[in-house]
């Protein structure tokens, strides 16, 4: 069973709805596999979130609200894990990636373990959003923000979606070490 439809039927079962997701629930769905979360990690972010609501509220919350939990249980889940090769080959894979996209040198002192590089990546990560964000005219910007309006009050969501799909734009996946 793919990612999206396993997670989907999960996320019916827990709104006792029989056969489909708004539009917004199966974005952040797709979202979530674009961004690399895992399987595992997701389902029991949703699944916590959920429990958390009395049955008869669920069917009217929207998915994306789950989105502070799956992100919590990812840091776990990134912390017990460990990237696949060396990675400070990664790391340095991952700088070289950064240094053409933004057209500059970076002069970065090796990182002592794992988690100090996978934080440098991630600002680096923002920067390079910062970067592609600043490259589009103003009607670029203006139709992403449409794009994406349903996700504004969530403003952590909505800024991670508008960066995911600059990255698109651009061919680009994420920086992490945990990522392939």
């Amino acid at each position: 069973m793919s990612y999206y439809r396993e997670l989907k039927d999960l996320v019916l079962e827990f709104k006792s709805c029989d056969f489909f997701l708004s539009p917004r629930d199966s974005w952040f769905l797709k979202f979530l596999e674009e961004e690399g979360y895992p399987l595992e990690v997701v389902r029991e972010g949703i699944r916590k979130f959920f429990l958390f609501y009395p049955p008869e509220k669920r069917s009217k919350l929207p998915l994306s609200m789950s989105f502070g939990e799956i992100k919590k249980l990812n840091k776990h889940y990134l912390k017990r894990a460990s990237p696949s090769k060396d990675w400070r080959e990664k790391f340095r894979e991952r700088l070289k990636r950064a240094e053409e996209i933004l057209g500059t040198s970076l002069t970065e002192t090796e990182p002592q373990d794992p988690k100090e590089a996978e934080e440098f990546l991630q600002s680096l990560e923002k920067r390079i959003a910062a970067f592609l964000w600043e490259g589009l005219d103003k009607e670029e910007r203006a139709k992403l923000m449409t794009k994406f309006k349903v996700f504004r009050k969530e403003e952590e969501l909505f800024k991670a979606m508008i960066k995911r799909e600059l990255f698109k734009r651009a061919g680009l996946k994420g920086l992490s070490l945990f990522l392939d």
